[in-house]
């Protein structure tokens, strides 16, 4: 059985014009449809720097230069480069994994949701190759500095937070018992999709489409099996 669901539309790329959480209101007497056009014209270009320059040789000027703006007009939608980062992964990545965790709380106990979600994780890791990256190489920039660690470990505790939501939801849906804690649960499952996220960049023929399914299985297997027995003893 699988633990959630994700519909194929939520991978066609999503852009959302809200600000990003992590900049401060700004007011520059634009209209907000033209600064969601420029918000978006910036996002385009930044992961475009990205891609070419790699997060530690990505300057704001480059991408302000890139997407035909002023620097100027950078930090009215963002505070600094990790601010723009931050905000181009929430959108572009976290929000269909957002959607995927809501779906997940709403399913219906008799759905087999596993293969559904593998899929959908699969057309992820194909559209948005550069991003993922980046996340990777974020991660290991912040393992090594101490000014980028925090937002890292906030975009991280966050998407914990929904998984575990998600997981206690399910299980009261299907009437599995969740005899672990399902923040711990939600760890080793983000961890599992990125350790397979990595490997399918490298060597696709070692993580095909259905693995990742497959492994959610036998993990709520489990869990169900384990939920029999302590009841029996």
């Amino acid at each position: 059985m699988g633990m959630y669901y994700i519909p194929r539309s939520m991978y066609t790329g999503v852009t959302m014009p809200a600000r990003s959480p992590h900049a401060s209101p700004q007011h520059d007497g634009r209209s907000t449809e033209l600064r969601g056009t420029a918000r978006g014209h910036l996002l385009d270009a930044a992961l475009a720097e990205l891609h070419d320059r790699g997060y530690a040789g990505t300057s704001l000027q480059a991408v302000a230069k890139r997407a035909g703006l002023t620097k100027g007009a950078v930090y009215w939608s963002f505070r600094d480069k990790q601010d723009l980062f931050l905000a181009l992964v929430a959108e572009r990545l976290d929000v269909p994994a957002r959607e995927l965790m809501r779906l997940t709380e709403n399913a219906p106990s008799d759905m087999e949701t596993a293969p559904l979600v593998s899929q959908g994780v699969a057309e992820l890791i194909r559209r948005q190759p550069d991003l993922l990256l980046l996340v990777f190489e974020h991660w290991a920039l912040a393992v090594r500095d101490p000014e980028l660690r925090p937002g890292y470990v906030h975009r991280q505790d966050e998407l914990r937070q929904a998984m575990a939501r998600a997981l206690e939801a399910r299980h009261t849906t299907t009437g599995v018992r969740l005899s672990y804690p399902a923040d711990r649960l939600a760890t080793g499952i983000l961890c599992l999709a990125s350790g397979i996220a990595m490997e399918a960049l490298v060597a696709p023929a070692a993580a095909p489409d259905e693995l990742f399914g497959e492994i959610l299985g036998l993990l709520y297997d489990g869990l169900a099996a384990r939920g029999v027995k302590d009841e029996d003893s």
